[in-house]
């Protein structure tokens, strides 16, 4: 997504440029096409006039008339409306530590927009069910865990309804950082304040919406003009309703919360079904888990955090001794031994991953003033945008900015 120069309201570059760059091609097709037609219809109108009576001519004249205004009635709205869309792809990983007993969401920094929502609303859940979740992930992969998969994007749906909430009051409160954003709210035909219970209370069964955790705001600021729908995600997972075809595979995707606007979508949030885990290093692969290295090593808790670095820093003395040759054997014991701390102790670490995409989908007609629709794009496209935000990618991002070992991503 970009920013529209004049106005400040994000538009799709992409898209832009694709239909400025067939214009002329369009142009040409369209002169060659109406010099045609009108041929056709001259040489056609010579033809019934010299074969047809008066009345006969008269009699299809009414009807090609008549047949011309059903035509104006029912495809002057259509071709007068353009349809404005935009979408995005986005990966959040949800770091766990768990024991036989128990699981937790591992703080990070410079990733707190997930970790430390997620951190707080698990603590507050029962210890039963957390023990019911560790058990799950301890017998069971992540991938194709139904008990996993339904915590992990329960939690995600949770934190993205919390953090539509926090970004929308950037957007349109009064104090919006940016001026951009400060104009989508001027678009905006009305503003309305609406209690997080309200919000929320059609969350079917989402065990951590309904928490009262730190950092949960009492209201939120959103346009008059939509509503928040929120699915069932765990009775949905069964189903897969909706699916899209991405590189010649057919993907499951479940709803996380959809933000209508009347018949148009002004932001769609929804999760890949299929949850996945982050490789971790193991003793006999090394080099696995650039990307757990990444998020262990920026750990808010001092133990764990400690334990990352002297891992890393025993692979680091391990692979620079690889490339000289045969490493000595107290090298190879020493980044064993700092394995052995870090992922076979009480608490092993692990890293869900999360698969989300926005959509938002408009229809603007051109022959009218569509003020309100036009704002609430803005609204939904500068919220898709700031929600990226919290996409790994960005994290390591800004670890790279840090001066920070990262991995070279491919996927």
């Amino acid at each position: 997504m970009g920013e529209d120069g004049g106005h400040g309201e994000p538009t799709l570059r992409e898209e832009t440029r694709a239909a400025r760059g067939r214009a002329g091609e369009l142009l040409v097709t369209v002169v060659l096409i109406s010099t045609l037609l009108g041929l056709a219809i001259n040489l056609g109108s010579s033809l019934l006039t010299q074969a047809l009576e008066p009345s006969q001519l008269l009699g299809l004249a009414t009807i090609c008339l008549a047949l011309a205004a059903i035509a104006v009635v029912v495809l002057l709205p259509r071709i007068s409306t353009t349809i404005r869309e935009f979408h995005e792809d986005i990966e959040i990983v949800l770091p766990l530590l768990v024991s036989a007993q128990d699981v937790e969401v591992i703080r990070v920094t410079y990733y707190d927009g997930v970790t430390e929502a997620a951190h707080a609303v698990l603590a507050r859940r029962p210890h039963e069910e957390r023990r019911a979740l560790a058990a799950a992930l301890n017998n069971t992969p992540a991938g194709g865990n139904p008990v996993a998969t339904a915590f992990a994007l329960e939690l995600a749906q949770f934190l993205f309804v919390l953090n539509l909430v926090r970004e929308s009051r950037d957007i349109l409160g009064p104090h919006a950082a940016y001026t951009k954003l400060r104009d989508v709210a001027l678009r905006q035909s009305s503003i309305a304040t609406v209690a997080w219970d309200a919000l929320t209370a059609g969350a079917h069964g989402n065990r951590y919406i309904g928490e009262r955790a730190a950092g949960v705001p009492e209201k939120a600021i959103l346009p008059g003009d939509v509503r928040l729908n929120l699915d069932a995600v765990a009775a949905a997972l069964p189903a897969r309703r909706k699916r899209r075809r991405a590189s010649g595979m057919e993907l499951a995707y479940t709803s996380l919360m959809r933000v209508e606007a009347g018949r148009d979508t002004a932001l769609e949030i929804s999760a890949l079904t299929d949850i996945s885990e982050h490789g971790l290093p193991t003793a006999s692969a090394p080099r696995r888990g650039y990307t757990a290295r990444c998020i262990l090593r920026n750990a808010r808790d001092t133990r764990l955090r400690e334990l990352a670095r002297a891992e890393e820093a025993a692979f680091m003395a391990l692979n620079e001794a690889e490339q000289a040759g045969k490493p000595p054997e107290a090298v190879t014991e020493a980044f064993a031994a700092a394995h052995r701390r870090l992922y076979e102790g009480g608490q092993r670490p692990r890293l869900l991953r999360v698969f989300v995409r926005f959509d938002g989908a408009f229809r603007i007609r051109l022959l009218g003033n569509e003020r309100r629709q036009r704002g609430l794009y803005a609204w939904g496209a500068a919220l898709s945008r700031l929600l990226s935000a919290h996409d790994i990618e960005v994290f390591l991002a800004r670890l790279k900015e840090e001066g920070q070992r990262v991995p070279r991503r491919t996927f």
